[in-house]
């Protein structure tokens, strides 16, 4: 008997997996890249933020000299790369409405609150 690896529970396209308290999918074709409302903005692919969220609590932040490039949507779910990284992996996060995102982990899911988007210059 082998090991069940992540891949093999999670099936589809997007597949969706949790590690280290972030929610991430892993996506081989079928990215919109559409431009999203968040907060009193509008985020475009191929932007960067650092932050989504205002307060520490519903927010999700990159750690230094990370950033999250907004690469588009499939069904309900935001994707971003890291900085200018290129991969089938994303982080995910569920678009609920301009002001909450849904991010899931192994410890359960939790709202991310946005009501001001900070962009970041490209890098």
């Amino acid at each position: 008997m082998s090991q069940l690896d992540i891949f093999d529970i999670l099936d589809g396209n997007p597949k969706v997996f949790f590690k280290y308290g972030a929610m991430y999918a892993r996506v081989i074709d079928g990215i919109q890249p559409v431009p999203v409302e968040l907060g009193d903005g509008t985020l475009y692919p191929g932007e960067f933020v650092s932050k989504l969220g205002d307060k520490k609590r519903t927010s999700f932040e990159m750690g230094k000299g990370y950033y999250l490039r907004y690469c588009g949507m499939v069904d309900s779910l935001l994707l971003f790369s890291v900085n200018e990284f290129v991969s089938d992996f994303y982080y995910a996060f569920h678009y609920i409405d301009r002001n909450t995102l849904v991010v899931g982990s192994h410890k359960g899911v939790r709202d991310i609150r946005i009501s001001r988007l900070k962009k970041l210059p490209g890098l």
